[in-house]
């Protein structure tokens, strides 16, 4: 028979599941969010984090005759961004009868510990999705149909000078409920339910008036409440970044190489490392990171296949290569990016700013909380959430690129690979 069990004799194992196992598995992960450290800069209230920038360098530099006058000088101008920070959450919930069942103290660590690897699994991928974001929350885009839901994707479409085209229904959860708006962000659609969906269609419970080719999903509630990431950062567009405006300040842009639907090649990394160094200077974009797709990672790696020899009396033909290296990047495939692209970052420039590390909230003291039920009066359900409160940012954006719209036919896809 088993042992009475209440939540406060659990929790000490929630704890140990979340300080041993959940950031564990980040640590273990290769993924695109573990490869950039934290900051240590200053928060400022209501603005975040405060980055210190001198944007514009002094004048009065000029030539001086004999008694002459020198040139007048402007005062130095500190011109400051700052980081906002965003939250992010994934709730669970565990039933009483899981509660009731469990034998002892340390049983919950097998019983239940399924069930927080499912929650913290989902909640990591989440966050890579939004790493690689512009904090708009965009997980799909929608191309055609009403209830059954034709997605842009990298075998149907060619992908679009923004990010997120080439994904088709991969990063939507079915049973997951989702917000459609315009492809500015202004205007709302509507909400669905995903009920069963392909890789590159979702079948959703009701049609959303006004739907319309470009428009863009995002989780329930969330549009532009999530972390910003790489397509916020490495760009080149004229908007805010980090408080200021890209038009006054060019600086801020990224070197942003656009191959319109060409097939990546050598010369166009090449080319593109040097464009970053003539925005950055020499010495500043030390150590580049390639965080590119499968895709890419795939059309790269066939580029030296026709220079592969046969040598001396080898039995075996073998005519692949396993990697593509440029220099000394280092190269960091991960199948979440955007097929279509490849970031060239300074790894060390861009930093984590965070204001909660991944993990249980507990602020009220509890882990686990009754859930209220239909009638306000408890239920025998118990809900908890892990969550993470930072941002992604930079100093620097000029020491990152961006190389777009590479071709994509024939290549390894994550939607092929879910076909």
């Amino acid at each position: 028979m088993s042992v009475q069990i209440n939540i406060a004799a659990i929790a000490p194992a929630l704890r140990q599941m979340n300080d041993e196992g959940f950031p564990k598995q980040f640590e273990e992960d290769t993924q695109t969010f573990n490869l950039f450290g934290e900051s240590d800069a200053p928060f400022t209230n209501g603005k975040g984090f405060r980055i210190p920038s001198n944007l514009r360098p002094s004048t009065g530099y000029g030539g001086v005759s004999e008694g002459g006058s020198f040139n007048q000088p402007n005062a130095m101008v500190n011109d400051d961004m700052y980081v906002y920070t965003f939250q992010a959450a994934q709730a669970f919930e565990l039933s009483g009868r899981t509660i009731r069942n469990v034998e002892s103290e340390t049983a919950i660590i097998d019983g239940v510990t399924g069930i927080i690897e499912n929650v913290s699994d989902t909640f990591r991928k989440e966050l890579n999705y939004d790493v690689l974001g512009d904090g708009s929350g965009l997980r799909a885009i929608y191309k055609s149909g009403t209830t059954t839901l034709t997605l842009y994707n990298s075998t149907g479409h060619t992908p679009t000078s923004g990010f997120g085209s080439t994904k088709g229904a991969v990063r939507l959860k079915v049973g997951g409920w989702y917000d459609v708006y315009d492809s500015t962000l202004a205007t709302f659609r509507g909400s669905f339910q995903v009920t069963s969906k392909t890789n590159t269609t979702a079948v959703i419970n009701a049609a959303v008036s006004g739907i319309t080719d470009t428009d863009v999903i995002v989780p329930q509630n969330s549009l532009l409440k999530l972390p910003r990431g790489l397509a916020y950062i490495v760009n080149n567009d004229t908007g805010v970044f980090q408080l200021l405006s890209r038009s006054t300040y060019p600086e801020l842009k990224s070197p942003v190489t656009d191959l319109n639907g060409a097939a990546i090649s050598v010369s166009d990394f090449s080319k593109t490392k040097r464009l970053l160094l003539a925005r950055s200077g020499i010495g500043k974009a030390k150590k580049l990171a390639a965080i590119l797709s499968l895709a890419q990672d795939d059309a790269l790696c066939r580029l030296g296949q026709t220079y592969k020899r046969w040598e001396g009396n080898a039995k075996t033909f073998d005519g692949s290569f396993d990697a593509f290296a440029h220099g000394d990047t280092v190269f960091k495939v991960d199948p979440d990016v955007d097929e279509d692209r490849i970031y060239l970052v300074a790894p060390m420039l861009i930093k984590r700013y965070k204001e909660m590390d991944f993990g249980l909230y507990d602020y009220d003291g509890n882990e686990l909380r009754m859930k209220s039920g239909t009638g306000g009066y408890g239920s025998d359900a118990y809900t908890g959430a892990v969550g993470f409160s930072g941002n992604w940012g930079t100093p620097e954006p000029r020491c990152h690129a961006l190389i777009k719209r590479c071709s994509v036919t024939g290549l390894a896809t994550q939607v092929a690979s879910q076909a």
